[in-house]
């Protein structure tokens, strides 16, 4: 029965975050915002909201394990979205269609992480760790740093973009309004339904945990992670086949970003103490793939190859390449013990 209502969880979460999405762009055509931008917050932030519900849900039961694994596997699923979207967009590499500006994100993407691994590794230790009430200080940590990449993005990002929205006349303008206005009713429902649904997701994905003997963290990186991604994907997709590259590229990296602030918030829901203190060290084997990654499209949008493979740009094999590794040893690991 687990299977079922995880399935069932599942697809209400792509079915609910997919007209999520469509929501957000339409909300994000109509304010002045460049596709940058939309897709790094706007887009990031409406697609991450399974992964928030999830994370949050997991660290309300007791399972820290499914929390990080969720969230951490949906940031190694979301830069293999990348590569998808290569395929889709064509021969040549994706990343050399679209502006160097998301390297901001991608680095401060590797940078959360990094703070994430060190938390990992030194709060069970008690060392360089304080606590407020029972948030451990990498949370405020990941907390602060989140808030000054995005301040940096949106400051680096409107050097740049050009209201559209002055040149329309007053009618147009109201009618933009009335629309906007109807479609945040129809967001917030939508909204509503990923959040119920996740918490579902996460109770049996933890129950299937139990019984399968694969552990949280395997049943988290891998079965959490890659159904609350379905939006990103679905968005990337979207925007891809409508040429918004930007748009695309924005939504993983964007959500990234966010997921690592879902570290902090479950921190905040796990009330047995600090959540950095409680997860398997498994983990740093996938942040770990995630900061690799993560440079693999650093290395992407700098060298922007026109060079491919199978219509897929190089960087985009070598991503798919180390997903898969990692995957490989987690599971070896979980069997293991």
């Amino acid at each position: 029965m687990e299977y079922l209502l995880f399935f069932i969880s599942a697809v209400i979460v792509v079915l609910a975050g997919t007209r999520l999405t469509a929501y957000g762009d339409i909300i994000a055509t109509h304010t002045p915002l460049g596709y940058t931008l939309v897709g790094t917050v706007l887009i990031a932030a409406v697609t991450s909201l399974p992964e928030i519900s999830s994370s949050v849900s997991a660290s309300l039961i007791g399972s820290p394990d499914l929390a990080f694994g969720n969230v951490l596997g949906s940031n190694g699923f979301n830069l293999v979205i990348i590569a998808i979207a290569d395929i889709v967009q064509g021969p040549g590499s994706l990343l050399r269609m679209v502006r160097e500006s998301h390297i901001l994100s991608s680095i401060f993407g590797i940078i959360l992480t990094v703070i994430s691994m060190m938390g990992i590794l030194i709060a069970p230790y008690h060392m360089f760790e304080f606590t407020i009430g029972w948030i451990s200080s990498f949370s405020i940590i990941i907390m602060i740093t989140y808030m000054m990449a995005m301040t940096m993005m949106v400051r680096y990002e409107n050097r740049f973009t050009i209201n559209a929205n002055t040149q329309l006349d007053s009618e147009k303008k109201a009618k933009n309004q009335d629309m906007v206005k109807s479609t945040i009713l129809k967001f917030v429902i939508m909204a509503v339904f990923i959040v119920v649904a996740g918490i579902q997701l996460s109770v049996n994905a933890n129950i299937i945990a139990e019984k399968s003997g694969l552990g949280q963290t395997f049943v988290g990186t891998l079965l959490m992670a890659g159904a609350t991604s379905l939006p990103e994907l679905v968005a990337t997709i979207a925007a891809i086949r409508i040429g918004a590259y930007d748009m695309a590229v924005g939504n993983v990296l964007g959500s990234n970003l966010l997921n690592m602030l879902i570290i902090s918030i479950s921190d905040m829901t796990y009330l047995k103490g600090s959540v950095f203190i409680d997860v398997s060290q498994e983990h740093l084997l996938t942040a770990a793939t995630t900061i690799l990654l993560s440079g693999m499209v650093v290395i992407g949008l700098f060298y922007r190859s026109k060079r491919s493979f199978m219509k897929m740009g190089w960087d985009s094999i070598l991503i798919l390449i180390g997903y898969m590794a990692m995957l490989y040893l987690l599971f070896q690991i979980s069997v293991s013990f």
